[in-house]
């Protein structure tokens, strides 16, 4: 112990003696350790930490599987059947997230409610702060209206008052009796902002049909049950339903997951690969500080001679050394923890989907990890100098003073290894971070299909009790789009019940009546919309073959379709579509194609276009809307002017998610935005660090040589000649740091190829132009040096020592 507080206090003065050595290092070291620590701790609350629910390690997500593939729900006789003959599960539950009106109020609301299965906290093991959760049978249809809130509502719409007896909520037009409180911290799965739990046979549209599937499947595994034997179990009772109800589940699968599996996986790629590009960044940080203590250590050797000559050991030495560069890594390590305490604030001020501010923090395996990977690159960068200044080459430098024999091509080796290894690096990450931005840029030229720019959106649900007919829905829907049409600023408003790129859309199969059906539960599956007449003008979706929805479509006359080009040329290539049949499947109804729009996209940009069709709202008004209003000033400020207009037709009627398509386009690239930034500026720091390492190496070699050059301008030597030799010099580790660089980026950017998108991993264009900029800037950072190499006076030169 008294020999460590001695190397200590020892090498707490060397670092003081040097300062701005001292200052240099901790800084470069800061902005690796800070970079890591801040990814980690993203890394560490979407991936590592365990989920906080009651054995979230045994927790699995049950769906089923469509013909086509497709994930999907469950319905509730589904679900009975799944939870009765899942012998593998110790429990089952259903749920599904949806927004609900919330009336009764100064004005209208609308919060986030899910409709669950009575068993739903149970499962989660919950226990109530106040009153309690649902009873077995609580969840049949025909049920009395109960809900249970969270302990945020509980205090802002029912004053915290805990006599729940008397308590109600209006609900969707109804009054449900609130009979407990939750925990807030509790967040659900998928949607952490539910605030009401209500019994399942209370979600729209639900009737106990088979075909239904809004359900979510969750439950635990059995203890020591492997996932396999349940996906087994599952494909089981699919196959099962298969046989004794074919016309609902015929060619239909199951699948189940691990519920964190199910979370991370759009996100784990982008993840690594964020952390593996702070890893290079500390890689890179850690061979220029290895560079520096070699320098620095050049002008200690005669110190650390002396001391070997009076009997320090080799051993005592090296440890002496480390010590220094451990406490270069601590402090390094606490000025990293602070740049990722402030750069982790602003990361997540970012705009992306992943991660929120409540769940990425610097908590006890974060500042572990950092002061683990502070030791742990004061050993990286300190050991190979260490090894190498103690050689015992120690009589000769003696003998020949501070500039003997510790100066050689040793030396020059180690020291351009780390270029070389430096370039390598910086060139793998900018190859990746310029495939990533290639990858973006192609994404924002799509075409997605309408025109998306002063484009105002909002959603309302009409409640079921006040419009149960659909003349009445048809006539609330019709009115609000004439009062919407009345609003300065207005030029054209719609209605479309799956907004693209609002999340919300919906699929269904269908069968051509003048074709050989396709055998059960084999039928192709086409996305459904919804639309009024004058929609596709308002969104700018060009019609390309006859006509769209008018006022001769109503309720008492023919059904009508309009469907995208894309399902136009899928089931009728070289023909007219216009005024074929098509019958759904689901319900046996036929309708009549009228008419042929162009493709949108309406989920993701980088969807492959699907056959896609549009049924009329007169024909088929439902409860749920979208407005889409195309206005001639700026969208949001005619916020409030748009949400008077519906409410004179109804004063009670919530609307919400009121925003512009501009929003909902950016938001879905959002992640790969995140990505690529962070990788461009992860990449230019590598750049930068690997520059100011190339630079510090020319420039000490050009010192190194300051005799030699004065020789040879002194017998003639030209100061192109000189140029060229220093220039020679430098730009043989880059190329060769160039040429490593390639291959490795070579092989590794094949990983990133989920994260790309029309670019291939080895793009030519992208290898081909990083390297040139990193040549050209490796070159510029090679002449300064160089050029002051010209500039050496030949007499002074020869007096150098």
């Amino acid at each position: 112990m008294q020999t460590l507080l001695q190397d200590l206090s020892y090498g707490v003065r060397m670092l003081a003696k040097k300062p701005l050595f001292s200052i240099i290092a901790v800084i470069t070291l800061a902005l690796g350790i800070g970079a890591n620590t801040a990814i980690f701790s993203v890394v560490n609350a979407v991936l590592l930490r365990a989920l906080p629910y009651h054995n979230s390690d045994r927790l699995i997500a049950l769906s089923t599987i469509s013909s086509g593939g497709d994930r999907d729900g469950l319905s509730v006789p589904e679900f009975q059947d799944y939870q009765a003959q899942m012998r593998s599960l110790e429990d089952l539950t259903g749920f599904q997230s949806q927004s609900v009106n919330l009336t009764g109020g100064e004005r209208p609301d609308r919060v986030r409610g899910a409709f669950v299965t009575a068993n739903f906290f149970k499962v989660f093991n919950l226990p109530p702060l106040i009153g309690r959760t649902f009873a077995e049978g609580e969840d049949r249809q025909g049920g009395e209206k109960l809900a249970v809130v969270n302990e945020k509502m509980w205090q802002e719409r029912l004053s915290s008052d805990p006599n729940l007896a008397s308590k109600k909520l209006i609900l969707n037009g109804e009054p449900y009796s609130v009979i407990g409180v939750v925990p807030a911290s509790f967040k659900q799965p998928f949607d952490p902002d539910v605030e009401v739990w209500m019994p399942v046979a209370n979600y729209p549209g639900n009737r106990g049909q088979r075909e239904w599937r809004a359900l979510f499947g969750m439950g635990h595994l059995k203890p020591g049950i492997p996932l396999a034997q349940a996906q087994a179990e599952a494909g089981t009772v699919a196959s099962q339903l298969a046989q004794a109800y074919p016309k609902e589940n015929a060619g239909r699968g199951a699948r189940a997951d691990f519920l964190r599996e199910l979370m991370v996986r759009g996100v784990r790629p982008m993840l690594w690969l964020l952390f593996a590009a702070v890893g290079v960044i500390l890689l890179i940080a850690c061979a220029n500080l290895a560079n520096l203590l070699l320098a620095r250590g050049l002008a200690r050797q005669k110190e650390i001679a002396v001391r070997a000559a009076l009997g320090a050991s080799r051993w005592r030495l090296i440890r002496q050394l480390l010590t220094e560069s451990t406490l270069i890594g601590l402090l390094g390590g606490v000025g990293g923890l602070l740049l990722a305490h402030w750069g982790l604030y602003g990361l997540l001020k970012l705009p992306q989907n992943f991660v929120n501010t409540t769940e990425a923090t610097l908590d006890t395996r974060v500042l572990l990890f950092a002061f683990a990977i502070s030791i742990l690159t004061g050993w990286l960068f300190g050991l190979l100098p260490a090894l190498q200044l103690v050689k015992p080459e120690l009589q000769s430098f003696l003998k020949e003073g501070a500039r003997g024999s510790g100066e050689g091509s040793r030396w020059n080796r180690v020291r351009g290894t780390f270029v070389v290894i430096q370039v390598a690096l910086s060139l793998v990450l900018l190859v990746s971070a310029g495939l990533l931005i290639r990858s973006f840029d192609k994404l924002t030229r799509v075409d997605v299909g309408f025109k998306t720019e002063r484009l105002l959106t909002l959603e309302y649900r009409l409640p079921r009790t006040k419009y149960k007919e659909p003349a009445t829905q048809w006539n609330f829907h019709r009115q609000a789009i004439e009062r919407l049409q009345e609003v300065p600023g207005v030029q054209s408003a719609s209605l479309v019940r799956g907004l693209p790129f609002s999340g919300n859309g919906g699929t269904t199969a269908i069968t051509l009546p003048d074709r050989e059906p396709p055998p059960k539960g084999m039928e192709p599956e086409v996305m459904f919309n919804t639309a009024m007449p004058n929609y596709f003008e308002t969104i700018g979706i060009p019609l390309l073959r006859g006509r769209v929805f008018g006022n001769e479509d109503q309720a008492n006359t023919p059904a009508v379709v309009v469907i995208n080009q894309t399902m136009a040329q899928r089931f009728w290539p070289n023909q007219d579509p216009l005024g074929k049949q098509i019958k759904l499947v689901e319900d046996g109804s036929t309708a009549t194609i009228i008419g042929v729009v162009g493709d949108a996209k309406h989920y993701w940009l980088e969807e492959e276009q699907k056959p896609q069709m549009y049924d009329a709202y007169s024909q088929d008004p439902g409860l749920f809307a979208t407005v889409v209003i195309r206005t001639s000033v700026e969208p949001l400020g005619l916020t409030e002017p748009v949400r008077q207009a519906i409410w004179k037709v109804d004063a009670d009627q919530p609307m919400w998610k009121i925003r512009t398509i501009e929003f909902l386009v950016n938001r879905s690239t959002a992640d790969r935005k995140f990505l690529m930034g962070l990788m461009g500026i992860f990449a230019a720091l590598a750049l930068v660090l690997t520059i100011i390492g190339l630079y510090g190496v020319i420039s000490y070699l050009v010192n190194q040589r300051t005799q030699e050059i004065g020789i040879r301008m002194a017998l003639g030597a030209q100061m192109g000649d000189i140029l060229r030799m220093v220039l020679k010099q430098g730009m043989v580790l880059v190329l060769t740091g160039v040429a490593l660089g390639l291959a490795a980026a070579w092989l590794l950017t094949r990983l990133m190829t989920r994260l790309l998108y029309q670019v291939s991993a080895t793009d030519p264009v992208t290898f081909a132009s990083i390297s040139l900029l990193l040549i050209t800037v490796a070159l510029l950072a090679c002449y300064i040096p160089a050029r002051r190499a010209t500039k050496v006076d030949p007499l002074t030169a020869l007096r150098y020592e």
